[in-house]
């Protein structure tokens, strides 16, 4: 992934995580990241699923970590959090253990895209059952 397209992606990620905790000047750990599958080209790049990524506020504290997954078709890009696990000063505040695209995100998805995604959206909502 090049530094133009994890800037872009660290971008959309901090603009999810502001659905789950709300933290401002955040810091990304990648070094314990590993590719999960699925890829595509954007910007002249590769990026991939990923999980294991750690986000960090300016004190150095853990606010969240987790999964990333992506919509890309054509000129639509998106990324965002497929599992996050929220935390304040060591201790847990939420979890998203559910797989599959939630409502925010679905509802920045353009209508002509989303059928194409419609299987990883009904995921969000099997995992509801449980």
């Amino acid at each position: 992934m090049s530094p133009e397209l994890r800037k872009l992606v660290e971008r959309h990620l901090s603009a999810d995580l502001k659905f789950y905790v709300d933290k401002l000047n955040l810091k990304f750990d990648w070094s314990e990241s590993c590719i999960e599958g699925h890829d595509t080209k954007f910007l002249q790049s590769t990026v991939e699923n990923f999980s294991g990524i750690a986000v960090f506020d300016e004190n150095d504290s853990l606010v969240g970590e987790g999964w990333m997954k992506f919509v890309h078709e054509g000129g639509f890009f998106l990324v965002y959090w497929d599992y996050i696990t929220t935390w304040s000063k060591e201790q847990k505040l939420s979890e998203k253990g559910r797989q599959g695209i939630p409502d925010h995100i679905w509802e920045l998805i353009p209508e002509d895209i989303k059928p194409n995604y419609e299987a990883e959206r009904n995921r969000f909502y099997r995992s509801n059952l449980w």
